[in-house]
């Protein structure tokens, strides 16, 4: 048996162990059930961007976020030292609140008058 084979089930409860940010890093794009089970997943999940890299910010704004708007239920976004300027990078993306129809929660730290 391979992991591929496991049943879908089992997975969701694999992806349980990983954040968002880690999930789409080692799962995504292992094939279209892997990508669809973790879309699936990612309606439960906060996306926390306060300790990530730009580029990979850059590539979840750029390759991901588009697909999953609509299922977000929480956003955490940081101006600190390790990630300036987030907050202004994501909505430079096009992104409107308009498009998070199940947000519930949108945390800023670090933002500086």
């Amino acid at each position: 048996m391979n992991f591929e084979s496991l049943a879908n089930e089992l997975l969701l409860d694999i992806f349980e162990y990983f954040n968002a940010i880690q999930l789409l890093h080692i799962f995504h794009g292992l094939n279209i059930r892997f990508n669809k089970l973790i879309y699936l997943h990612l309606q439960t999940y906060p996306l926390d961007f306060r300790c990530i890299s730009k580029q990979d910010f850059d590539n979840i704004c750029q390759k991901h976020l588009p697909f999953i708007t609509n299922q977000i239920i929480s956003i955490h976004l940081s101006n600190d030292d390790d990630t300036p300027e987030q907050p202004n990078l994501f909505f430079s993306y096009g992104f409107h609140f308009q498009q998070f129809k199940k947000l519930q929660s949108l945390s800023l730290y670090y933002i500086r008058s």
